[in-house]
């Protein structure tokens, strides 16, 4: 099969997370449009006699707002006349889905973190009447999918009854123009050069550094160190040091594991087993909240740990602010010898987001056809721009290269990691669709140690070329997927906390037995025979 995507050196991701996984085709973009300036203060004022378009919007899966009467929302208001009101659903995505679904009614536009289980969630909405339709929408304002897959949003985001479009598909970290490497492996600077040592590539010298810190590093504020923490979303990519990716899709399409059915998860489970069994591994690594962990980070007591740039920026903006040499680096990918490097993030399309529009919204055609032109304008680069850095000259200007670099002091705010600037000036949040600027108008975003990592965990990414994900999955993954996924932590919890390697291992090997029982080998047949269906096509 032709290859769809090619990769850049520069991920997800996954993501935003909330993030910097941003894109713009590569092609779609006119002269014209990269050379329009952004807006100032005395751009034209959009005249109307209609009232400001009030717009209440639900984030489900975002962890922070804008205050209030932010700048970036009363400038919207003068010169947009579009009123965004924010507000957050704590919890899960798909519980807070299923609880939008059981209450019958939707605030009036949603955005959610999107998976195999939310997309469902939100077709449910619009077969329940809740919301509408998008199939005609997308066709009219194209420029919304101008970084989409039309073969992914088909298997992906299409409602499986009808293969209607009923989400805004918003997933710019699967176009390969824009996967940036926003994850993989911090390490304690200081601690390094204090026990003098190298950072670890291979799990040997893994084992290896964190001995030598446990040894050599003394308590943190009177408080011991922590050789290794990891919290949810490090303990599955470290994983993958022996099972490759959250799958494994063999060349030929005919084998296929998941992270958790493995056949080398035996091995990441005697290592982790190890570390815990010599004092090297965080004891609450399975049960710390994201609060938790992040004040561990902050306090530097953590020597290694996997984590996103956002996280770890917050820790360096709290550690650097005492100490200038204070700080986690970015850390090359570790791999285990003998087997294939791990796959840290791929332009895999999981984990970005859609936007969904109630239909007691959308009963006004008058308020859909402003929303929708609002998303328009976010689509361009001026929007997009526009919507993240803010008002020419305020925030950020241009340097000798004609690039836009942040004043020194919106750089100091910035630095910080911790989003307080952004929130109280309303940067990024009403960047809607989270769309770039391509080519790039500004200097790059980032910590000094998030931009070494572009360079430090190439190796780590690559692009996901395979049949995965068009393919699409069916009645048996959404039989047993979520009973499947959320067991491992159980199992690591027996395997990992066992007194010896010889029980971890006897656990090993029950758990894998148990997932033969729970619908392993069922999901695994039918996606084998999705991808083949596919292939024929």
């Amino acid at each position: 099969m032709k290859k769809r995507w090619k990769w850049l050196s520069s991920a997800l991701a996954l993501s935003v997370i909330a993030t910097s996984l941003v894109a713009c085709s590569g092609g779609n973009n006119t002269k014209k449009e990269e050379e329009q300036p952004l807006p100032t203060n005395t751009s034209d004022k959009a005249e109307t006699k209609e009232d400001p378009l009030v717009v209440n919007m639900l984030l489900i899966g975002d962890t922070i707002l804008p205050k209030e009467n932010n700048p970036m929302h009363q400038w919207l208001l003068e010169h947009k006349n579009i009123d965004l009101r924010f507000s957050l659903a704590n919890g899960e995505v798909s519980d807070q889905m299923n609880m939008l679904l059981a209450g019958g009614e939707l605030p009036d536009v949603v955005r959610y973190v999107t998976n195999e289980l939310s997309n469902s969630i939100a077709n449910k909405w619009a077969d329940a009447g809740l919301s509408i339709r998008t199939d005609e929408l997308l066709a009219k304002y194209p420029n919304l999918l101008k970084y989409s897959d039309s073969d992914y949003n088909a298997a992906v985001f299409a409602n499986k009854k009808d293969g209607s479009m009923n989400v805004i598909p918003s997933n710019p970290a699967s176009h390969p123009d824009v996967a940036q490497k926003i994850l993989g492996f911090f390490v304690k600077e200081d601690w390094l050069k204090q026990v003098g040592m190298e950072a670890p590539k291979t799990t040997d010298e893994l084992f290896e550094v964190l001995m030598a810190f446990k040894e050599q590093i003394a308590n943190v504020d009177g408080k011991p160190i922590i050789p290794m923490s990891l919290d949810h979303m490090g303990r599955q990519n470290f994983m993958y040091t022996w099972t490759k990716n959250w799958y494994d899709l063999s060349e030929d399409h005919k084998t296929l594991y998941w992270w958790f059915n493995h056949p080398n998860i035996e091995e990441y489970m005697v290592f982790m087993n190890k570390l815990y069994v010599n004092g090297l591994l965080d004891r609450e690594f399975l049960t710390q909240q994201p609060d938790q962990y992040q004040a561990k980070l902050s306090s530097g007591r953590v020597g290694i740990t996997f984590q996103t740039h956002v996280p770890m920026d917050t820790a360096n903006g709290v550690l650097k602010a005492s100490d200038p040499n204070s700080r986690y680096v970015p850390n090359p990918p570790i791999r285990q010898e003998g087997l294939p490097l791990p796959i840290y993030a791929s332009t895999s399309y999981g984990m970005f987001e859609g936007i969904v529009i109630s239909k007691k919204f959308a009963a006004n055609e008058r308020n859909l056809e402003r929303f929708m032109e609002f998303l328009d304008w976010n689509a361009t680069n001026e929007g997009s721009f526009f919507l993240s850095h803010g008002v020419d000259s305020e925030y950020y200007v241009k340097n000798a290269d004609g690039l836009y670099e942040p004043k020194p002091e919106v750089k100091a705010e910035l630095d910080k990691g911790d989003a307080v600037f952004e929130a109280s000036e309303g940067l990024k949040f009403y960047n809607l669709l989270k769309y770039p600027v391509l080519p790039s108008m500004e200097v790059k975003a980032g910590t000094e140690e998030f931009i070494m990592g572009e360079t430090i965990w190439a190796e780590g990414y690559t692009v996901d070329d395979n049949l995965f994900n068009p393919a699409g999955t069916g009645p048996e993954w959404d039989k047993h997927w979520g009973n499947l996924w959320p067991e491992i932590d159980k199992w690591q919890a027996k395997a990992i906390f066992a007194k010896d390697e010889a029980e971890a291992r006897k656990v090993t090997q029950e758990m894998l037995a148990h997932f033969e029982k729970i619908g392993a080998p069922e999901v695994t047949e039918e996606k084998l025979r999705l991808i083949e269906e596919y292939l024929n096509k």
